[in-house]
């Protein structure tokens, strides 16, 4: 889906709970003015599961932030390793680290930030990146930053809305709505020229799914193949995993920086091969002298 912003929403802390209340459901406002809608929750927990990640909780979201990541290693503040959502919204399952326990028992950290990508025509929330640890709750609702990012399948959602006589661009909701008063005009509509909206909507889940293991799939074998050069420590390689699922340029521009200063940890010290055989260790084996028959006696009778 193309055209996606992303956004911050913070909320209060009380301890530190094992289960946070990241989003209400529905439509919600911010102090500064801006509204976001959780239509659809479920698509959010399906996403998460379907890639396999954690999500991380950072501090301050230097996760969101370009320059913040190009510095070197990101500290987590938490995991989030699981969702679920009811009548309240979207709930996340948290595995805090102990120095962010330490830190929000002691009041140091109040708010938890979730950050989400948005369409700005619908404002509908459709995907969750993670969270931050924030001091300043001023503003309910702040926008990170107003970078675009051009998810996988939209060679697929302009294909369909190409089809259907609107702009490549169009958001998944448009597109919908468009299919549906086809369908509406033509009455009892010919199999072979339209598609049920549901076929569509599966069709877009999955590719969806499918994106998200492509992409996770290309990330992993790029980080292995740097550590494997020695550009990365085996400590570095869930930092460089989030780096590379969240921008692959930017981990490409890191890589192609460095300097392979773990190549050692790969190099082969011992040599390969078997060690010389104990013939020629100790030199050339020596004959055994064979023992001659007696002479045979005659016979007295």
């Amino acid at each position: 889906m193309a055209g996606l912003k992303r956004a911050s929403c913070d909320v209060e802390l009380n301890g530190t709970p094992e289960w946070v209340h990241l989003l209400p459901l529905g439509k919600m406002t911010g102090r500064d003015g801006r509204a976001f809608d959780l239509a659809d929750p479920a698509a959010l927990v399906l996403a998460f599961q379907s890639s396999g990640v954690d999500l991380p909780v950072d501090y301050e979201h230097q996760n969101d932030r370009p320059e913040a990541k190009l510095r070197g290693p990101v500290p987590a503040a938490g995991w989030i390793k699981d969702l679920r959502h009811d009548a309240q919204g979207l709930w996340a399952r948290v595995e805090w680290t102990a120095t962010a326990s330490e830190m929000i028992a002691n009041r140091e950290y109040r708010y938890v930030s979730p950050s989400f990508m948005f369409h700005p025509a619908t404002k509908q929330i459709v995907k969750l990146n993670g969270a931050g640890l924030v001091h300043n709750p001023n503003l309910h609702l702040t926008a990170l930053a107003s970078e675009e990012t051009d998810m996988a399948d939209d060679d697929f959602t302009a294909e369909i809305a190409k089809l259907l006589g609107l702009d490549e661009a169009s958001d998944a909701k448009s597109i919908l709505d468009a299919l549906r008063a086809k369908l509406k005009d033509g009455g009892a509509s010919d199999p072979t020229k339209y598609v049920p909206i549901e076929a569509v909507q599966d069709m877009m889940q999955k590719g969806a799914v499918q994106s998200a293991q492509m992409t996770e799939t290309r990330a992993s074998q790029k980080v292995q193949d740097a550590m494997a050069k020695g550009y990365l420590s085996p400590g570095m390689t869930t930092w460089a995993l989030q780096l590379c699922l969240q921008s692959e340029q930017r981990f490409d521009e890191f890589i192609s920086s460095a300097v392979p200063v773990y190549a050692h940890l790969t190099q082969q010290i011992i040599p390969s091969g078997p060690p010389p055989s104990a013939q020629t260790q100790q030199g050339p084996k020596l004959k055994t002298a064979q023992a001659k028959p007696w002479p045979s006696v005659p016979s007295l009778g």
